[in-house]
Protein backbone atom coordinates (compact mmCIF):
# COMPACT_ATOMS: atom_id res chain seq x y z
CA UNK A 1 0.00 0.00 0.00
CA UNK A 2 1.15 3.37 -1.36
CA UNK A 3 0.42 7.10 -0.14
CA UNK A 4 -0.95 8.27 -3.59
CA UNK A 5 -2.95 4.94 -3.62
CA UNK A 6 -4.49 5.92 -0.73
CA UNK A 7 -4.41 9.82 -2.06
CA UNK A 8 -6.49 8.70 -4.79
CA UNK A 9 -8.80 6.59 -3.51
CA UNK A 10 -9.92 9.76 -1.35
CA UNK A 11 -10.61 11.88 -4.22
CA UNK A 12 -12.88 9.35 -5.62
CA UNK A 13 -14.27 8.71 -2.84
CA UNK A 14 -14.95 12.05 -2.33
CA UNK A 15 -16.22 12.83 -5.70
CA UNK A 16 -17.33 9.51 -6.68
CA UNK A 17 -16.15 10.36 -10.13
CA UNK A 18 -12.94 8.77 -11.94
CA UNK A 19 -12.73 11.47 -13.93
CA UNK A 20 -12.64 13.97 -12.08
CA UNK A 21 -10.56 12.85 -9.31
CA UNK A 22 -7.76 12.04 -11.73
CA UNK A 23 -8.51 15.78 -12.44
CA UNK A 24 -7.89 16.77 -8.86
CA UNK A 25 -4.83 14.72 -8.56
CA UNK A 26 -3.12 16.22 -11.83
CA UNK A 27 -3.06 12.27 -13.02
CA UNK A 28 -4.21 10.72 -16.22
CA UNK A 29 -7.26 8.50 -15.31
CA UNK A 30 -5.70 5.16 -16.39
CA UNK A 31 -2.94 5.61 -13.80
CA UNK A 32 -5.22 6.55 -11.18
CA UNK A 33 -7.43 3.69 -11.98
CA UNK A 34 -4.75 1.07 -11.55
CA UNK A 35 -3.72 3.26 -8.48
CA UNK A 36 -7.16 2.23 -7.10
CA UNK A 37 -6.80 -1.40 -8.02
CA UNK A 38 -3.50 -2.63 -6.38
CA UNK A 39 -5.21 -1.12 -3.46
CA UNK A 40 -8.18 -2.89 -4.06
CA UNK A 41 -5.84 -6.00 -4.84
CA UNK A 42 -3.70 -4.95 -1.22
CA UNK A 43 -6.92 -5.08 0.83
CA UNK A 44 -8.72 -8.14 -1.06
CA UNK A 45 -12.08 -6.71 -2.18
CA UNK A 46 -13.52 -4.04 -4.23
CA UNK A 47 -13.45 -0.57 -2.98
CA UNK A 48 -16.29 1.01 -5.47
CA UNK A 49 -19.07 -0.39 -7.51
CA UNK A 50 -18.41 1.07 -11.08
CA UNK A 51 -21.73 2.15 -12.16
CA UNK A 52 -21.18 4.47 -15.16
CA UNK A 53 -22.50 7.72 -13.33
CA UNK A 54 -23.33 6.20 -10.30
CA UNK A 55 -20.32 5.02 -8.95
CA UNK A 56 -20.25 4.42 -4.82
CA UNK A 57 -18.68 2.70 -2.21
CA UNK A 58 -18.83 -0.98 -1.60
CA UNK A 59 -19.40 -2.09 2.60
CA UNK A 60 -15.82 -2.67 2.07
CA UNK A 61 -14.89 0.89 0.44
CA UNK A 62 -17.04 2.33 3.38
CA UNK A 63 -15.45 0.25 6.22
CA UNK A 64 -11.75 1.45 4.97
CA UNK A 65 -12.52 5.22 3.98
CA UNK A 66 -12.24 6.34 7.93
CA UNK A 67 -9.14 4.52 8.08
CA UNK A 68 -7.48 5.49 4.89
CA UNK A 69 -8.61 8.77 6.01
CA UNK A 70 -6.58 8.95 9.20
CA UNK A 71 -3.63 7.18 7.49
CA UNK A 72 -3.47 9.95 5.15
CA UNK A 73 -4.25 12.88 7.48
CA UNK A 74 -1.03 11.33 9.64
CA UNK A 75 1.21 11.06 6.86
CA UNK A 76 0.52 14.77 5.77
CA UNK A 77 1.10 15.48 9.37
CA UNK A 78 4.40 13.39 9.84
CA UNK A 79 5.52 15.08 6.80
CA UNK A 80 4.91 18.65 7.91
CA UNK A 81 6.42 18.28 11.24
CA UNK A 82 9.48 16.52 9.67
CA UNK A 83 9.33 19.93 7.44
CA UNK A 84 9.15 21.88 9.87
CA UNK A 85 12.32 20.45 12.08
CA UNK A 86 14.16 20.46 8.69
CA UNK A 87 13.78 24.81 8.46
CA UNK A 88 14.16 24.85 12.30
CA UNK A 89 10.16 25.86 12.74
CA UNK A 90 9.74 23.60 15.32
CA UNK A 91 12.04 22.96 18.43
CA UNK A 92 11.13 19.93 20.23
CA UNK A 93 12.59 18.92 23.70
CA UNK A 94 11.93 16.12 25.44
CA UNK A 95 12.84 16.36 29.02
CA UNK A 96 13.03 13.92 32.23
CA UNK A 97 12.90 15.73 35.82
CA UNK A 98 13.49 13.10 38.80
CA UNK A 99 10.34 13.68 41.10
CA UNK A 100 12.43 14.46 43.75
CA UNK A 101 14.22 17.96 42.06
CA UNK A 102 12.92 20.92 43.71
CA UNK A 103 14.24 24.04 42.15
CA UNK A 104 12.36 27.26 40.89
CA UNK A 105 15.17 28.21 38.51
CA UNK A 106 14.03 25.25 36.20
CA UNK A 107 11.15 27.23 35.37
CA UNK A 108 13.38 30.02 34.64
CA UNK A 109 15.55 28.23 32.20
CA UNK A 110 12.55 26.61 30.37
CA UNK A 111 11.13 30.21 30.09
CA UNK A 112 14.33 31.55 28.40
CA UNK A 113 14.62 28.99 25.96
CA UNK A 114 10.64 29.34 25.03
CA UNK A 115 11.38 33.44 24.78
CA UNK A 116 14.82 32.41 22.47
CA UNK A 117 13.73 29.59 20.55
CA UNK A 118 10.77 29.94 17.83
CA UNK A 119 8.49 26.15 17.59
CA UNK A 120 9.77 25.32 21.08
CA UNK A 121 7.99 22.06 21.70
CA UNK A 122 8.22 20.71 25.31
CA UNK A 123 7.45 17.37 26.89
CA UNK A 124 8.25 16.01 30.12
CA UNK A 125 8.62 12.95 31.93
CA UNK A 126 8.64 12.31 35.60
CA UNK A 127 9.85 9.67 37.76
CA UNK A 128 13.08 8.50 39.67
CA UNK A 129 16.54 9.31 39.03
CA UNK A 130 17.33 5.86 38.12
CA UNK A 131 13.81 5.19 35.31
CA UNK A 132 14.48 8.29 33.85
CA UNK A 133 17.91 7.34 33.36
CA UNK A 134 16.82 4.07 31.20
CA UNK A 135 14.56 6.19 29.68
CA UNK A 136 17.65 8.24 28.39
CA UNK A 137 19.48 5.42 27.04
CA UNK A 138 16.62 3.89 25.41
CA UNK A 139 16.69 7.18 23.77
CA UNK A 140 13.07 7.68 24.91
CA UNK A 141 14.76 11.37 26.21
CA UNK A 142 16.94 14.23 24.92
CA UNK A 143 17.91 15.29 28.81
CA UNK A 144 17.46 14.44 32.58
CA UNK A 145 17.62 16.60 35.32
CA UNK A 146 18.31 13.88 38.12
CA UNK A 147 19.70 13.42 41.50
CA UNK A 148 23.48 12.01 40.44
CA UNK A 149 23.97 8.79 40.26
CA UNK A 150 26.40 6.63 42.95
CA UNK A 151 29.03 5.66 39.90
CA UNK A 152 28.72 8.13 36.63
CA UNK A 153 27.79 5.81 33.68
CA UNK A 154 30.68 6.52 31.05
CA UNK A 155 27.86 6.84 28.41
CA UNK A 156 26.35 9.96 30.70
CA UNK A 157 27.64 13.21 29.44
CA UNK A 158 26.54 15.29 32.88
CA UNK A 159 26.56 18.75 34.01
CA UNK A 160 26.43 19.51 37.98
CA UNK A 161 23.59 22.29 38.25
CA UNK A 162 23.06 22.64 42.78
CA UNK A 163 23.05 20.64 45.65
CA UNK A 164 19.40 19.84 47.21
CA UNK A 165 19.19 19.52 50.92
CA UNK A 166 16.32 16.45 52.52
CA UNK A 167 14.91 17.64 55.89
CA UNK A 168 12.29 16.04 57.31
CA UNK A 169 8.44 17.05 57.15
CA UNK A 170 5.96 16.77 59.20
CA UNK A 171 2.51 19.02 60.72
CA UNK A 172 3.05 21.23 62.83
CA UNK A 173 2.06 20.00 66.05
CA UNK A 174 4.91 17.71 65.25
CA UNK A 175 6.39 16.39 68.72
CA UNK A 176 9.82 17.33 67.40
CA UNK A 177 8.54 20.80 65.43
CA UNK A 178 10.30 23.19 67.90
CA UNK A 179 13.75 22.09 67.46
CA UNK A 180 15.61 23.57 64.40
CA UNK A 181 17.13 19.85 63.69
CA UNK A 182 17.35 16.55 65.05
CA UNK A 183 19.21 13.33 64.22
CA UNK A 184 17.32 10.34 62.92
CA UNK A 185 18.27 8.37 66.01
CA UNK A 186 15.69 11.04 67.67
CA UNK A 187 13.01 9.88 65.56
CA UNK A 188 13.11 5.93 66.27
CA UNK A 189 9.27 4.42 65.87
CA UNK A 190 8.57 7.35 63.37
CA UNK A 191 5.77 6.66 61.00
CA UNK A 192 7.52 7.76 57.18
CA UNK A 193 5.52 8.00 54.29
CA UNK A 194 6.98 6.64 50.97
CA UNK A 195 7.39 9.56 48.85
CA UNK A 196 8.90 7.58 45.78
CA UNK A 197 12.29 5.67 44.89
CA UNK A 198 14.71 8.88 45.08
CA UNK A 199 13.49 9.75 48.55
CA UNK A 200 13.11 6.67 50.20
CA UNK A 201 16.31 5.24 49.29
CA UNK A 202 18.23 7.86 50.88
CA UNK A 203 16.52 7.68 53.92
CA UNK A 204 17.01 4.06 54.31
CA UNK A 205 20.52 4.35 53.15
CA UNK A 206 21.23 6.88 56.00
CA UNK A 207 19.34 5.26 58.24
CA UNK A 208 20.97 2.32 58.09
CA UNK A 209 24.50 4.08 58.50
CA UNK A 210 23.07 5.12 61.63
CA UNK A 211 21.47 1.76 63.16
CA UNK A 212 18.39 3.14 62.45
CA UNK A 213 15.07 1.04 61.59
CA UNK A 214 12.99 3.03 59.61
CA UNK A 215 8.99 2.04 58.96
CA UNK A 216 7.36 3.14 56.20
CA UNK A 217 3.49 2.93 56.82
CA UNK A 218 1.92 4.76 53.96
CA UNK A 219 2.86 5.62 50.35
CA UNK A 220 2.11 8.06 47.21
CA UNK A 221 3.23 8.36 43.79
CA UNK A 222 5.58 10.82 44.58
CA UNK A 223 6.95 14.03 46.81
CA UNK A 224 4.05 16.49 45.46
CA UNK A 225 1.26 14.12 46.56
CA UNK A 226 2.70 14.03 50.34
CA UNK A 227 1.03 17.15 51.70
CA UNK A 228 -2.40 15.86 52.44
CA UNK A 229 -0.67 13.04 54.37
CA UNK A 230 1.53 15.02 55.76
CA UNK A 231 -0.87 17.55 56.92
CA UNK A 232 -3.66 14.40 57.84
CA UNK A 233 -0.48 13.77 60.27
CA UNK A 234 -0.03 10.31 59.02
CA UNK A 235 3.47 10.96 59.63
CA UNK A 236 6.60 12.56 58.03
CA UNK A 237 8.61 12.45 54.84
CA UNK A 238 11.99 13.09 53.79
CA UNK A 239 11.52 15.94 51.17
CA UNK A 240 13.70 18.54 49.42
CA UNK A 241 11.86 21.22 51.11
CA UNK A 242 9.52 22.98 48.31
CA UNK A 243 9.52 27.14 48.60
CA UNK A 244 7.27 28.03 50.41
CA UNK A 245 6.47 25.10 52.80
CA UNK A 246 2.78 24.91 53.76
CA UNK A 247 1.58 26.78 57.12
CA UNK A 248 0.48 24.38 58.77
CA UNK A 249 4.03 21.92 57.49
CA UNK A 250 7.18 22.01 59.30
CA UNK A 251 10.91 21.35 58.00
CA UNK A 252 13.49 20.06 60.33
CA UNK A 253 17.01 19.69 59.06
CA UNK A 254 18.48 16.38 60.11
CA UNK A 255 22.14 16.22 60.99
CA UNK A 256 22.81 12.69 59.41
CA UNK A 257 25.25 12.59 56.51
CA UNK A 258 24.36 11.62 53.12
CA UNK A 259 21.10 13.76 52.99
CA UNK A 260 22.72 15.96 50.23
CA UNK A 261 21.78 14.81 46.87
CA UNK A 262 23.59 16.60 44.21
CA UNK A 263 21.53 17.25 41.03
CA UNK A 264 23.03 16.95 37.58
CA UNK A 265 21.74 17.73 33.99
CA UNK A 266 22.54 15.07 31.80
CA UNK A 267 22.60 13.47 28.13
CA UNK A 268 24.03 10.90 26.53
CA UNK A 269 27.40 11.20 24.99
CA UNK A 270 28.07 11.13 21.87
CA UNK A 271 24.61 11.26 20.86
CA UNK A 272 23.98 14.64 18.86
CA UNK A 273 21.61 17.27 20.32
CA UNK A 274 18.58 19.11 18.81
CA UNK A 275 18.85 22.68 18.95
CA UNK A 276 16.23 22.60 21.96
CA UNK A 277 17.89 20.62 23.69
CA UNK A 278 21.38 22.58 22.63
CA UNK A 279 19.68 25.43 23.77
CA UNK A 280 18.52 24.13 27.72
CA UNK A 281 22.02 22.38 28.56
CA UNK A 282 23.31 26.32 27.24
CA UNK A 283 20.76 28.31 29.27
CA UNK A 284 21.01 25.82 32.43
CA UNK A 285 24.68 25.98 32.56
CA UNK A 286 24.49 29.59 32.23
CA UNK A 287 22.18 30.15 35.26
CA UNK A 288 23.47 30.61 38.90
CA UNK A 289 22.17 27.78 40.68
CA UNK A 290 21.34 28.51 44.45
CA UNK A 291 22.36 25.36 46.48
CA UNK A 292 19.27 24.49 48.56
Amino acid sequence: MEMHQIRYFLAVARTLNFTRAAEECNVTQPSLTRAVQKLEDELGGLLFRRERALTHLTDLGRQMLPLLEQTYKAAQAAKALAKGIGKAQVAPLHLGIASSVESNELHAVLAEVACGLNGFELSTSEGSSAELLELAFKGDLDLIVIEAPPDVHDRLDPWPLFEQHYHMVARGDHRLSGRDDASLSDLIEEPWIDCGQDSTARLRAVAGNAGVEVAFRHKVSGPRQADRLLLAGLGSALLPVPAPLHADLRALALMDEGLVAPVILAGIAGRQRSPAADAFVRAARARKWPDR
